[in-house]
């Protein structure tokens, strides 16, 4: 059993995609929120969601590894204030490889194929595929910058998001930053060998296929969009496992549902090009965040 793990930690460490000095291979959080109000209603609603993120490298040499995984997401809400609590989600393929190319610059590309639906009926409407370009300059071992491309073919059209980020670790490894704007931001500081302190930013959007929300639109799709500012505790229950209890806020949060045929000639991250669309859904309330995170790391 023990030559299986280290051959494992031997797998994962030559996967030199990640922008810092771990492997983050196991994250799975759970949300929820406190009652959100439905514009021009006194409907509440809350918003429970669960990610499980699994990653796996397999090494074929000393400078290139192939990237392997799943993304499994899960959401409950109402979309509707005179409506039924409504699940969808989505489960996306991870397939790619990294490439060192020398001693300061290496390569990720990623290819992202998923399904985004309420899974009620399973056709073309609900696959997207979307794709990472990232690429790394390493500036020493404590700090790293990146820049890269994301793109995927959301149901309101084609989405690009321009990526730019830098991850540092201080010398004695307790402060700890790690940035990739505009999607996500991560700042801690270990102030006991058991417990970090920190704060994050999450940015979204995302859209999914919906089957018969409204008897006039059969065949929708929901864009959701948010962003998420948390602070939290992380407890350090081994050097490879840790539990985040995060309390968060959103912004701009929004679930707007639209007809199938309704899209845009392109999305960018704070803006869509094109025709207006119509929203046939009423938005709820910004509010708090209550989450939890169980994470498996291996450290390089």
């Amino acid at each position: 059993m023990k030559k299986y793990y280290i051959l494992l930690r031997l797998l994962l460490a030559s996967a030199v995609a990640v922008s810092q000095n771990y492997i983050d291979v196991l994250k799975v959080t759970a949300s929820t929120t406190s009652n959100n109000q439905f514009d021009s209603s006194a409907t509440n609603t809350k918003l429970n969601e669960l990610l499980v993120d699994l990653t796996v490298p397999v090494k074929i040499n000393n400078t290139s590894a192939i990237l392997t995984g799943v993304i499994y997401e899960s959401i409950q809400t109402k979309l509707f204030a005179d409506g039924n609590p409504k699940n969808f989600g989505s489960s996306t393929l991870k397939l790619g490889f990294n490439k060192q190319l020398n001693q300061r610059w290496s390569a990720t590309v990623l290819a992202l194929p998923k399904m985004a639906s309420d899974y009620n009926s399973f056709n073309s409407s609900g696959f997207q595929l979307g794709g990472i370009a990232l690429f790394k300059y390493k500036k020493n071992d404590n700090l790293n910058f990146k820049t890269g491309l994301y793109y995927n073919t959301e149901s309101f059209g084609p989405f690009f998001v321009p990526m730019l980020g830098v991850y540092y670790q201080s010398p004695n490894k307790k402060f700890e930053a790690n940035i990739m704007l505009p999607l996500q931001a991560d700042v801690n500081y270990k102030v006991l060998p058991f417990m970090n302190v920190g704060c994050n930013f999450n940015g979204q959007v995302r859209s999914y296929h919906l089957n018969h929300v409204t008897d006039a639109n059969p065949s929708t799709y929901v864009t959701k969009s948010t962003n998420e500012v948390f602070g939290y505790l992380k407890f350090n229950i081994t050097k490879s496992i840790s539990l985040q209890t995060k309390i968060g806020q959103s912004f701009g949060r929004t679930y707007k549902i639209y007809d199938e045929k309704d899209k845009v000639t392109v999305g960018l991250p704070a803006t869509f090009i094109g025709n207006k669309r119509q929203q046939l859904n009423s938005n709820f309330s910004n509010g708090m965040i209550f989450q939890m995170t169980l994470l498996y790391r291996l450290h390089l």
